[in-house]
């Protein structure tokens, strides 16, 4: 068990000198990425765990990108020495984007690149049906059952609860964050889209980025949580523009 404050379930080891950083999913943490290999190529895989959730459920959950990024960031000091990749799916590809502003703002090592999927142009606002719901009348149990549903993955009732709390607390952390289109992103991104997401669709993923970031367009086949088995087809990506 990782200690209170870790973002990391385990430390990468010593020799591993590319660290692929994972961001968490709306109401989901490091778990969403356990059928992921600890190894991608020539990079260690670093699911990130915020805190307020699974082994962290104690410690109290950010409440603003700018909480989430200023704990990060401090966490991410310790890696300063390695190369650093970033990857975020959905909801996550806002949280590893400023994430990249606040360590450039520190004058902190920046990712070599990053990895956006299955998000629209950020400067643009949110993306996917609950972003839009009435958080006040919602039903966001019945959301985290679906969504282990659609991942194939049981779950106990006395945990929907729980995880609905997540989710709620992520969707309102993201509600008031907006991209600032005047700052370019300091890493080239790969934009990810799926063929069958019905949640962020390819046609709204893959345009509009250039305005924010030096960017390149992939469309894999899979729907909208098809990241979390890592196919072959996002594997060979990851590896082949994250050059490890």
């Amino acid at each position: 068990m990782a200690e209170r404050g870790a973002w990391l379930l385990k430390p990468p080891p010593d020799d591993a000198r590319t660290l692929l950083f994972g961001f968490p999913y709306a109401g989901g943490g490091a778990s969403l990425y356990r059928r992921w290999p600890d190894r991608i190529g020539g990079a260690w895989f670093c699911p990130l765990q915020p805190p307020g959730r699974e082994h962290r459920f104690r410690e109290p959950a950010a409440r603003t990108v700018d909480e989430f990024t200023t704990a990060l960031v401090e966490y991410l000091d310790r890696y300063a020495d390695r190369r650093l990749v970033f990857f975020g799916h959905c909801g996550g590809v806002p949280l590893a984007l400023a994430t990249t502003l606040a360590l450039q703002d520190k004058g902190m090592p920046l990712p070599a690149h990053v990895f956006a999927s299955g998000w629209g142009p950020p400067h643009e606002g949110l993306y996917g049906r609950l972003n839009f719901v009435d958080l006040a009348t919602a039903d966001l149990g019945a959301e985290v059952r679906d969504l282990f549903r659609r991942l194939g993955a049981p779950v106990r009732e006395d945990f929907v609860e729980v995880a609905a709390d997540i989710l709620r607390v992520d969707l309102e952390l993201h509600r008031p964050h907006r991209y600032d289109p005047a700052r370019f992103l300091p890493a080239p991104v790969t934009v990810i889209g799926w063929t069958g997401d019905d949640v962020v669709p390819p046609a709204q993923t893959c345009r509009g980025w250039e305005r924010c970031a030096e960017v390149r367009y992939e469309v894999l086949d899979g729907e909208h949580f098809a990241f979390t088995t890592c196919p072959p087809s996002l594997v060979d990506l990851l590896t082949h523009d994250g050059g490890f």
